[in-house]
């Protein structure tokens, strides 16, 4: 009993979300002309509880096991958790039901709830320290997802893709699963810290299992984040997904994958004899995630290149950036991964102030067709203004938060020495290669002729603000860059062991 209540002590953020869910789920049952409102507002109050309660865990410098090992708190896992409530928060604060032409009219109790348990599932992953809870955290992620990208249910496309969606996360799924029981056959215990104790003293004849294992495991992962090959769910499920859920779906589940992703690869794989970051000498799964990282942001932005639906170019786009944040993982340090922290951070704002322009442009116009942009600069100066923003961060252009992200991920890979060169110039023409489709959405917008006859956007006070606010979260952090970027090496203080 008391090893419950000193967990549920730290389990403060999870515990408010599990409530809000459960009062979500009551007061859109009890009906009312109310109801909608209601559901939004303890939504809201649930992931601002949350988040505070997440800071102060942070301010704490929390560590420790929960729940006999299940999940544990440390400044690494509680970054995490204010990254993905804080995602959450903003798609539920600022992609509404009013400015959303897809969910107009529809039910918003299921909507918030189902945002409540993806975002509680979310942060399970991010603290799993057990197999059996990574994988459970995992499928509750996963089956969330499923559910909400089928949100319209009138609609052919979304329920294609959350059917797309359901086949290839069963197929991932059952790979890791696999993956995880040779894993734990291997080393007999299911402790993330356990097996990293075993692997440290070597397991003599056993290479090609412990690689079989590792490459299905990554199977998983990669899904999560959508890295190539496992990518291919990815632009059907952001098309035929209503918009704020595809906002949601390319930062918080993706910044989750790469939280466990982070803990299961440095945390487990990792020699604790000789340094915290340093790569096991049982098997180089470096190599391994150095092709993974090259092929995702090289197919990712090809892909883009011939993109005209919005929705599918930010899609291929989000693959790409997987590729960039993989970097951080690979660059086994200190530096590398907190490049991975910054740029997710960095990713946050530069992609959702992106679909919110085009769930506004939707709104008005009734496309996400690029094709149907032409003159956009006329008709909603504010908005293309800040489409500019966020398409320049996201193709890495200084002073953009977004060029700080590649600059620190670019570096870190530079600083393993000579032999990664390559590594780093590969990313930097991929960048390069970003810059045509990017660029090309704001020429579209401000040099193509067309449109003329179409009224200006009147767009509601709250979307200008939340445009100025997204394209100011692009920009401003440079004032106070020192403080963030200390932040991001504090959270690796006491899960590096330094």
């Amino acid at each position: 009993m008391e090893e419950v209540l000193r967990s549920l002590a730290l389990f403060r953020p999870e515990t408010a979300l599990t409530i809000g869910l459960l009062l979500v789920v009551v007061a859109d049952s009890i009906g009312g002309t109310w109801r909608n409102a209601a559901v939004r507002v303890l939504s809201l109050a649930s992931l601002v509880a949350a988040l505070g309660f997440a800071a102060q865990l942070q301010a704490a410098g929390a560590e420790g096991s929960l729940f006999s090992g299940m999940i544990v708190v440390d400044p690494l896992g509680t970054f995490f958790k204010i990254i993905l409530i804080l995602a959450s928060l903003l798609v539920v604060a600022v992609f509404s039901f009013r400015n959303s032409r897809e969910l107009h009219g529809l039910g918003q109790g299921e909507f918030h709830a189902l945002i409540l348990g993806l975002t509680l599932s979310n942060l399970l992953l991010a603290a799993a320290n057990d197999l059996v809870m990574l994988y459970l955290s995992l499928e509750m992620v996963s089956i969330t997802s499923y559910v909400m990208v089928a949100y319209l249910k009138g609609d052919r496309m979304s329920n294609e893709a959350s059917l797309k969606y359901l086949l290839f996360g069963a197929a991932s799924t059952g790979a890791m699963v696999y993956g995880l029981s040779l894993l734990y056959g291997l080393t007999g215990t299911t402790s993330l810290p356990q097996v990293r104790d075993v692997l440290s003293t070597g397991i003599p004849g056993d290479q090609l299992g412990l690689f079989v294992a590792t490459l299905l495991i990554v199977a998983g992962f990669g899904f999560k984040i959508a890295a190539v090959p496992f990518h291919f769910w990815c632009p059907d499920v952001y098309q035929g997904a209503a918009t704020p859920v595809t906002a949601l779906l390319s930062v918080a589940p993706k910044a989750a994958g790469f939280g466990i992703v982070l803990r299961f690869f440095y945390g487990t794989y990792a020699l604790p004899v000789t340094g915290a970051w340093d790569l096991s000498g049982i098997m180089s799964w470096q190599g391994l995630l150095i092709l993974l990282s090259v092929l995702t942001m090289t197919l990712g932005n090809i892909a883009a290149l011939t993109q005209n639906d919005m929705k599918r170019l930010l899609a291929y786009s989000s693959i790409a950036h997987a590729g960039y944040i993989l970097m951080g993982v690979v660059a086994l340090s200190d530096a590398g991964a907190r490049s991975l922290l910054i740029y997710l951070l960095a990713y946050l704002f530069m992609n959702l102030g992106a679909f919110l322009v085009v769930t506004l442009v939707h709104l008005h116009d009734g496309t996400f067709d690029l094709r149907d942009y032409p003159g956009l600069y006329r008709r909603a100066p504010l908005l293309t203004l800040a489409m500019g923003f966020f398409m320049l961060s996201l193709v890495g252009i200084p002073p953009l938060v977004g060029f700080l992200g590649k600059l620190y991920v670019f570096g870190a890979v530079i600083n393993m020495g000579p032999g990664y060169y390559w590594y780093a110039t590969v990313g930097a023409l991929n960048a390069a290669i970003a810059g045509f489709y990017y660029l090309r959405v704001l020429k579209v917008m401000i040099i193509d002729e067309g449109n003329e006859d179409k009224p200006p956007l009147e767009l509601a006070f709250a979307d200008r603000a939340w445009l100025v606010l997204f394209a100011a979260a692009n920009l401003l952090p440079l004032l106070v860059w020192s403080r963030i970027d200390e932040w991001a090496k504090g959270a690796l203080t006491l899960y590096a062991g330094r």
